[in-house]
């Protein structure tokens, strides 16, 4: 049994350079944490999710470099808009000029709606189709590119900035998204807007005893 002790002491050594922590683990860690927020925010979980943004948040503040930061910043404006929350971005702005970046700069202009063609080609591709139509005010054609997008978070986010001029079946196929993906705040937030588009009383109330149900 001796024999077999240094070949396990050697083995026990190459494995170990394989758990090497990473040396961004901040950065891990720090997506790890906004992507449970966002999760446990569109469930309407909220105290776990203000844990999960504050986590988010503190590991994004361990490094110099900014743009971990900004990200997270955005993307809690984007979701606060995506529910119907107004919200300017503020923390994002305050720390903008800081943080060279053209993708979250046009993302940005996106969420506040001030996005101009010259920064299309900077957006992520799900939202390119939809900010061209955005701008050149073809709301016809920016709703219909939404259910092209492939992430159910873009989708819900688009839905939100177009939520003046959608359709009332586009509405309820964005309620039965987030209601299949257990996001009670877009399914709560939508039940509410899809009101505006009903006359019928006995309609109206079934979608008030939805909402009175779901809160």
């Amino acid at each position: 049994m001796i024999k077999y002790i240094p070949f396990l002491f050697l083995l026990f050594l190459a494995c170990g350079c394989s758990l090497k922590t990473p040396e961004n683990q901040w950065q891990y860690k720090s997506t790890n944490a906004f992507n449970s927020y966002t999760k446990n925010f569109l469930s309407s979980k909220d105290l776990l999710a203000k844990n999960d943004l504050k986590r988010a948040i503190k590991h994004a503040k361990q490094s110099a470099n900014l743009h971990q930061l900004a990200k997270i910043y955005l993307g809690a404006c984007a979701l606060n808009i995506s529910v119907g929350t107004q919200d300017t971005c503020e923390k994002y702005t305050n720390i903008a000029l800081l943080v060279e970046n053209n993708a979250l700069r046009s993302y940005y202009k996106l969420l506040t709606k001030h996005i101009k063609k010259q920064d299309i080609k900077y957006l992520n591709k799900n939202y390119r189709i939809f900010a061209h139509a955005l701008i050149n005010k073809d709301y016809a054609k920016a709703e219909k590119s939404i259910f092209h997008m492939q992430r159910n978070s873009s989708k819900i986010l688009a839905m939100a900035l177009l939520a003046k001029h959608v359709s009332y079946a586009s509405l309820q196929e964005i309620i039965n998204i987030a209601s299949y993906q257990g996001q009670k705040k877009v399914v709560l937030f939508w039940l509410e807007e899809s009101k505006k588009h009903v006359s019928n009383p006995n309609e109206l109330n079934k979608i008030n005893q939805k909402i009175k149900v779901l809160q």
